[in-house]
């Protein structure tokens, strides 16, 4: 269901009287899909997108602002490094982590990337400068998954595996008793699953993606990309967390992966979940880990 990648990856669920729980689950996500995807042109974060710099806000919902809300949050614990407006730099590299626009470019498009850009009033939202991006796909994606959730638990889902991209959620135990179980592939060679996590009425999120790692003056990134200068971070390459539902999981991995890689492994201790982190020599670290 279009790049958001809101499509139903994967489900299963019973209950005694048995509504259409696909249909229900299928429904919600396309109405998320098409209120938010910045692949939709009617959604909510593309005309944002189309309207910036016109001095013109856009009339929103509850909903809409409580999303705003949230990822103010997230830009705020990760020190404003956990930035959607970063999206406009998304093209300035290949798929080597070579520069491809030039310095002066880059420092232009610099001007751009601020999430306080973007206003939120009682008239609507809108962002402040002409040529502004925002792109809210990865934290609308463990939105819907845990809306979905909620839905099929109201209408009775005793048992329920969502899936999409790297984000899960799960209610209760799967139909015969046996534990959900989700796997974490090794970081070296293959597909060879590392550890096998259980995933019973919880959220699980993985932010990062090693196996896309570029190598950098001999070093090995990931492909965040800093808001401040525009460069790689040189923090986690992968960062996995379970947590009592799919958003506050993707709230950790999210944040931690925006920071250097000590300050991420530190900030996640403290928070108490259950982790498991990706380092740029490819070691596991965190509880998670085998």
């Amino acid at each position: 269901m279009g790049d958001l990648k809101l499509g139903l990856a994967q489900g299963y669920w019973s209950a005694g009287p048995n509504p259409n729980f696909l249909e229900m689950a299928q429904e919600e996500l396309t109405r998320l899909e098409a209120k938010f995807s910045s692949f939709v042109p009617g959604s909510v974060t593309s005309r944002i997108n189309q309207d910036a710099g016109n001095g013109t806000a856009l009339p929103v919902d509850a909903e809409s602002r409580s999303l705003f809300h949230y990822v103010s949050a997230l830009w705020n614990e990760s020190k404003h490094l956990f930035d959607p407006s970063v999206r406009l730099l998304q093209n300035c590299y290949d798929g080597e982590g070579q520069l491809l626009a030039s310095d002066e470019q880059l420092r232009n498009m610099l001007k751009l990337v601020d999430w306080s850009g973007l206003e939120v009033s009682d008239e609507g939202v809108c962002l402040s400068n002409t040529g502004m991006l925002i792109d809210l796909n990865s934290c609308v994606r463990p939105y819907a998954i845990d809306s979905v959730l909620k839905i099929l638990g109201k209408h009775g889902a005793d048992h329920a595996l969502i899936e999409m991209d790297q984000d899960v959620a799960t209610i209760g135990k799967q139909p015969d008793g046996a534990n959900w179980m989700i796997g974490v592939r090794i970081p070296r060679g293959g597909r060879t699953g590392i550890t096998r996590l259980k995933l019973n009425n919880r959220g699980f999120a993985v932010r990062g993606d090693f196996e896309r790692a570029v190598m950098m003056d001999g070093e090995r990134f990931g492909l965040a990309l800093s808001p401040v200068d525009g460069h790689p971070i040189p923090g986690l390459l992968s960062v996995a967390v379970t947590a009592e539902n799919c958003l506050t999981a993707c709230s950790a991995a999210s944040v931690a992966r925006m920071k250097t890689e000590q300050a991420g492994m530190n900030w996640l201790e403290n928070l108490g979940l259950p982790w498991l982190a990706i380092d740029r020599k490819l070691n596991c670290h965190g509880p998670l880990a085998p």
